[in-house]
């Protein structure tokens, strides 16, 4: 597995609070969230709704972080066969040393590069991806791994940004600031689609998006709102430390990616062409 700088790690015990999950990042749901861990839990719930989750369902998340999300699938949905894939050894190892009882596996590796046996060989009723799909290499990459391992009735459900138009960052008023955010948050060009783009990566792997849904206003002003009270909360220390710094610049993104409505955060259902007949 290739060596990757750590660039999109958030600092979870500042977000969360002393009383907060600090296992979560994502940039959460907050709808009617009143703090950063429900706010987290609300978005990956999105995405079990969205899969339409049930005890039955083999699954396997990516992405998955220090496995917050696990305990969403366990007891929101009642998932008793999960497996994970993670890139960050500290994040499985972590994993690996508490009692899920739900959790088949949990396994090293990044989710845009051939999967090692013992994921490749399964198959899973439903693929599930929480706010990381866009820090892949390409999205295509990131399609092809899911692809392959979904069952032949499988759903694939992942969150991501997404352009609004065809005009990349390049066409954008100040460009060199556009580029800087997106290299401090990690997300390559061959990530960050239109929609038309977005739609034919999915077919071109095998698959077909089956729902779209725009959930922008419900995630990036959210984020922004909370790190600016949070700030407010915090020592000074802590305000101006390296990972509160970065955490900053994310809401700061965040709000400026609604305001100028350049790009879009979008929740992405997608199954197997011959399942998604009408």
């Amino acid at each position: 597995m290739a060596n990757r700088p750590e660039r999109f790690h958030i600092a979870g015990d500042l977000l969360a609070g002393p009383h907060g999950d600090s296992r979560w990042n994502n940039l959460g749901y907050w709808e009617s969230a009143r703090n950063y861990t429900e706010a987290c839990s609300a978005l990956a719930e999105l995405h079990g709704l969205a899969a339409n989750l049930k005890p039955s369902h083999r699954l396997l998340e990516l992405a998955c972080g220090y496995g917050a999300a696990l305990d969403v699938w366990r007891d929101r949905f009642a998932v008793s066969r999960v497996s994970a894939l993670e890139y960050r050894p500290e994040c499985v190892s972590h994993i690996r040393s508490l009692p899920h009882t739900a959790v088949e596996s949990v396994l090293l590796g990044h989710f845009d590069e051939p999967l090692d046996p013992g994921l490749s060989d399964s198959v899973f009723d439903a693929v599930l991806c929480v706010d990381a799909a866009y820090h892949a290499s390409s999205l295509r990459a990131f399609i092809g791994v899911a692809e392959s391992v979904l069952a032949e009735r499988g759903v694939l459900v992942f969150s991501t940004v997404m352009l609004a138009d065809t005009r990349g960052p390049e066409s954008w008023p100040r460009a060199w600031f556009a580029s800087a955010l997106l290299r401090a948050a990690a997300i390559s060009p061959a990530s960050l689609p239109a929609e038309s783009d977005l739609r034919r990566t999915v077919e071109e792997q095998g698959l077909v998006v089956t729902a779209l849904e725009d959930i922008s206003a419900a995630v990036f002003p959210g984020f922004a709102d909370y790190v600016a009270k949070r700030s407010r909360n915090l020592g000074w220390r802590e305000r101006y430390s390296a990972g509160w710094l970065k955490v900053v610049l994310t809401a700061l993104w965040c709000r400026r990616l609604e305001k100028s409505k350049k790009l879009r955060y979008v929740l992405v259902s997608a199954g197997r062409p011959e399942n998604c007949r009408k």
